[in-house]
């Protein structure tokens, strides 16, 4: 036992020793150790071999006199295998460095959480798409783009909850999906199990603290719907007035946060293995459907939503959005106005009275919602908006909504404005504007000539057609762009829109109509009364300025004239600059201390002469450059894995 803990001493110290001395305190023990084991075997054999002449006399050396000897060779060999470690396990320590390998230790530190994963995993796996994610003999890489969307669709309907919600997303996702997958997707069912009638009346009691009967005068328990996050159903209350209660899911949040775990697992170690996911940022797509649908689990946000929609649309009278009853609404309970009508999608190629003026209304409040900064409905496809028994539209289910911020309003104005006088310079100036485009990595004349072939591919009056809207999206995709999720929203919304729009009233002009809104708000933004105004709104920051420019020109003059101007700059004024120096003069300083040592060393190792150093029987000048041939391994050794560690890292290195 003494003597496995002697050892197990040892190899800590040896590798506490290489640490040290090549400032390693960023790598793990497991690795350092594993490092002093290797340097100790090849301390070892080197002292047994400078120690002896012949095999015969490994068993009469002095055990005291082997470890002296071996313990320079042991620190030098456990630097040299902690230097080639990091060769080694370069491209892995990047790799474990990404969230990825965190969210798999998250993982594996939750059995729930393990559990729902496994069965998720053999979900893939019975539906052939374990080779996506890394897992089986890579089979997967040869279906074609529908049946691999088909087998995503079964699969994500078999692991229900949180995967139906992240395929119905995709769905919207026209700019990161070809077609064909787009409309298998489309295909998924959001209904599932319902919940209890027991189990949802608990729940209403719970979230208004009453009793249910109270409130209202009747419930209707056959649900109007049951999908992942919400189960709705018919209620009156009890001045007569029908109302829909939207109750979210009893014990939904302890779900949602394990589904959304394996989610981006699932989406991380996608990124790691393709190239296409990490063009497509995954990972980051991940993380908006978990925002969004965290979002979706206050009905409260909804409620919020739903107002503000509603008065946006509120100069539209052939428009109208549920009421919402704000002191029955709770963070799991949301309390709508029921408003009488039939789906547009269930009334396809059946004619409806009075399409085009509901299409010019419809068309108007979203275009001009979006344009005005006011929130829009994120997904307006038919199956959203009611044709109502009055004769009016209705617009329902919006928990998918989104609205422009002043710097997206004029970026996206621009971007319209390029986009119809064909300026692709305009566009990428707009796509900078909202910090698409980061001027350290993408290439701007690239993205330039990008964008000009876009153009040149949808050249014409007007608006371009929906689909060029969603290839405009699918092209920033393609060129490494992240435009913010509203602008994203927004596009994809027009592109939607203008297919309902369609449906409604077969052959509407929505480019026309499209293009002429565009047009109204371009003359009001050019108009002499609004540059008059703009020139208000910003002479309380120009006058001061102005009225002290004439000083400031004087005195420039003045000192012009008498010689007293003068410049000054400052070289390496950027802190991140003066670092790079100074790490590239460190490691040329250590580099050539290294060199020259090394050098002076083996010059005194052929000197002859001075006394013989005990234990290990070799002159002064001998042992002098050992020592220094050890100096010049160490700080060779350490810039090496300098260099090594800042390469791993990606960051600037010289």
């Amino acid at each position: 036992m003494v003597d496995i803990l002697g050892s197990l001493a040892i190899v800590v110290l040896t590798a506490w020793l290489g640490r040290m001395l090549l400032d390693a305190r960023q790598l793990g023990w497991g690795r350092l150790l594993l490092a002093a084991l290797g340097g100790i075997a090849f301390g070892d054999a080197t002292a047994v071999l400078l120690l002896v002449s012949d095999v015969s006399e490994v068993q009469r050396i002095d055990y005291r006199q082997l470890q002296l000897v071996a313990l320079p060779f042991r620190v030098v060999g456990t630097m040299g295998a902690i230097v080639l470690l990091e060769l080694f396990f370069r491209r892995t320590r990047r790799r474990a460095r990404r969230p990825g390998r965190a969210a798999r230790v998250g993982l594996m530190g939750r059995p729930a959480m393990l559990l729902r994963a496994a069965a998720v995993s053999r979900i893939l796996a019975r539906h052939g798409l374990a080779p996506l994610l890394g897992w089986g003999s890579g089979r997967g890489r040869a279906l074609d783009a529908r049946d691999l969307a088909r087998r995503a669709r079964l699969a994500l309907e078999e692991a229900g909850g949180v995967f139906i919600k992240l395929g119905q997303l995709l769905a919207t996702r026209p700019d990161l999906l070809p077609p064909a997958a787009i409309a298998e997707l489309a295909k998924l069912q959001s209904s599932v199990a319902p919940v209890p009638p027991e189990a949802i009346a608990a729940e209403v009691e719970a979230q208004l603290g009453r009793p249910l009967a109270a409130i209202f005068a009747s419930v209707t328990w056959e649900p109007l719907g049951s999908a992942s996050i919400a189960q709705a159903h018919a209620a009156e209350l009890h001045d007569g007035t029908p109302v829909v209660l939207k109750v979210r899911r009893p014990g939904l949040e302890g779900v949602i946060a394990r589904d959304l775990g394996i989610v981006r697992w699932l989406a991380r170690t996608a990124e790691d293995r393709f190239d296409r996911a990490r063009r497509l940022g995954v990972v980051a797509l991940a993380d908006e459907f978990a925002d969004a649908l965290l979002a979706e689990l206050d009905l409260e946000v909804e409620a919020r939503h739903v107002e503000e929609v509603a008065q946006a649309v509120a100069d539209e009278p052939l428009l109208r959005v549920p009421r919402v009853f704000r002191d029955l609404t709770r963070p799991g309970l949301l309390v709508m106005e029921r408003l009488p009508g039939t789906p547009l999608a269930n009334l396809a190629g059946a004619r409806v009275p009075r399409s085009e003026e509901l299409a010019d209304a419809l068309c108007a409040s979203q275009v001009r919602s979006m344009l005005d900064g006011e929130r829009f409905h994120g997904d307006p496809h038919p199956g959203n908006v009611l044709v109502l028994d009055d004769g009016r539209l209705g617009l329902i289910d919006l928990g998918i909504s989104s609205k422009l911020d002043a710097f997206e309003r004029a970026a996206v104005f621009q971007m319209l404005l390029a986009l119809r006088q064909e300026q692709p310079a305009l566009l990428l100036e707009s796509l900078v504007t909202i910090g698409a485009v980061d001027h350290d990595v993408h290439d701007l004349d690239e993205v330039e000539r990008a964008l000009a072939r876009y153009m040149a591919a949808y050249l014409g009056p007007g608006l371009p057609p929906a689909r060029a809207l969603t290839d405009l999206l699918r092209l920033t995709v393609e060129l490494g762009l992240r435009l913010p999720a509203s602008t994203s929203a927004m596009f994809r919304a027009l592109a939607t829109l203008m297919g309902t729009l369609e449906q409604l009233h077969p052959g509407y002009p929505v480019i026309d109509k499209v293009a002429e809104l565009g047009g109204e708000e371009f003359r009001r933004r050019l108009l002499p009364g609004s540059v008059a105004e703009f020139v208000r709104e910003e002479w309380s920051e120009l006058g001061p300025l102005l009225a002290r420019l004439p000083r400031h020109v004087d005195r420039l003059a003045t000192m012009a004239a008498h010689g007293r101007i003068t410049t000054r700059t400052r070289v390496l004024a950027d802190p991140d600059d003066r670092r790079f120096i100074e790490r590239l003069l460190d490691r040329f300083v250590l580099t050539l201390l290294s060199v020259g040592t090394g050098v002076v060393s083996v010059l005194l190792l052929g000197t002859p002469g001075g006394f013989d150093v005990p234990l290990i029987a070799v002159g002064l000048y001998q042992a002098l450059g050992l020592i220094g041939l050890f100096i010049a391994m160490t700080l060779m050794f350490r810039v090496l894995l300098a260099v090594l560690s800042s390469e791993g890292r990606g960051g600037r290195s010289p």
